[in-house]
């Protein structure tokens, strides 16, 4: 049973009956070149067969029909900036406002120093608290957690959470048969793209209600880079980028673990809180978006008998924005917004699903 490999997925709620945080500005950059499944397949070093039936193989097996890629050169930290000037202009605040900086992505300029220094520089911040939070896909949702904490605390007044995300740089573009797409075909659905939020103390029922984000370490080898996960053994070896994932073994994993998640959650609001309404209460559920397959898993795990308005409350951007890592929620967020769907101030309530390598899992839940 699933209860039993999964345990304890509620033990360590945290709850905030009254928010101690709030996102006060948000932000996305997308590069503008857009690839379709088509121009995808032109890039990839493959046998003529195989890249004939490639553009429709990932069409159907992910959803994804296109992504965004950044120009040769681009790194995570100039993704992060653009975002940042986005986030800063929605929160009308000044750069010089914010005390604390985190960079919370999958991707890094280099191995050291923390890029977080890296985006720093680039902003012309002369001294900030600034570091980086890793956790694969769910980095975004561990920086919000962290900044939390610090608001919470009153180490921060405000902080910048900022991610960029260069995907298109770690996908292998050699395929020597279809057969290879059981690990090579996660690299395909990866984009670009950069994301941040202005975090701040809360000073109402706005903000941060629950966050609740854990990792099941033992399937950390479903999904990594580099490819070789045995590099530091080689004699002379050394890490390189390609990206590594068994598509099949860690779909499975998700789903089930999805299915688990949501179900005990439901029971763990209506036991501990006695709320019997909360998913007619969220306006929208913003699931990582993986590919639009996954997320229509999602779908089926909150809304068991579901009818169609049910599941147009899972957002879905893989399809038109691809696999763009830790910066897929608050990616989805922005496009929700320019969209009317949601909106700061109206007292809606949404709910941000992570799923990550690791495999890590959890959400936010929060009242904008």
């Amino acid at each position: 049973m699933i209860k039993e490999r999964f345990p304890g997925l509620m033990a360590n709620m945290q709850v905030y009956r009254t928010p101690v945080s709030r996102i006060t500005g948000i932000g996305a950059h997308l590069p503008t070149r857009e690839i379709d499944n088509r121009t995808l397949v032109e890039m990839i070093d493959a046998p003529p067969e195989v890249k004939k039936k490639l553009g429709k193989m990932i069409d159907r097996v992910t959803g994804i029909k296109s992504r965004r890629y950044a120009p040769q050169g681009t790194a995570p930290s100039d993704l992060a900036c653009e975002a940042t000037t986005l986030a800063l202009e929605s929160a009308g605040v000044a750069l010089s406002q914010i005390d604390t900086l985190i960079f919370a992505s999958t991707d890094l300029d280099i191995i050291e120093p923390a890029t977080a220094n890296i985006v720093q520089q680039k902003l012309g911040i002369e001294r900030i608290n600034a570091f980086d939070v890793t956790n694969a896909c769910n980095s975004f949702l561990q920086g919000m957690n962290v900044a939390n904490s610090l608001l919470a605390t009153g180490a921060a007044n405000r902080v910048l959470v900022t991610s960029g995300e260069v995907g298109s740089y770690v996908f292998n573009r050699q395929l020597a048969s279809l057969g290879e797409l059981n690990i090579k075909m996660g690299g395909l659905t990866l984009g670009d793209a950069g994301a941040a939020v202005i975090m701040e103390r809360a000073n109402g029922s706005a903000g941060l209600l629950e966050i609740n984000l854990m990792s099941i370490g033992e399937h950390w080898e479903t999904c990594h880079v580099p490819e070789m996960t045995d590099w530091r053994q080689t004699e002379g070896g050394s890490i390189h980028g390609w990206f590594y994932l068994d598509m099949p073994k860690l779909a499975t994993i998700a789903r089930e673990a999805t299915v688990d998640y949501f179900a005990d959650y439901a029971t763990y609001r209506r036991s501990a809180h006695d709320d019997h309404a909360l998913l007619e209460r969220l306006v929208q559920i913003i699931p990582h978006q993986i590919s639009p397959r996954f997320i229509e898993d999602i779908g089926r795990a909150v809304f068991p008998r579901g009818t169609a308005a049910d599941f147009r409350r899972v957002c879905v951007t893989a399809d038109i924005y691809g696999n763009t890592a830790s910066t897929a929620i608050p990616l989805a967020m922005v496009k929700l917004i320019t969209d009317g769907v949601i909106e700061f101030g109206s007292g809606q309530e949404i709910l941000l699903y992570g799923a990550a390598s690791g495999f890590g899992l959890g959400h936010i839940r929060m009242r904008l």
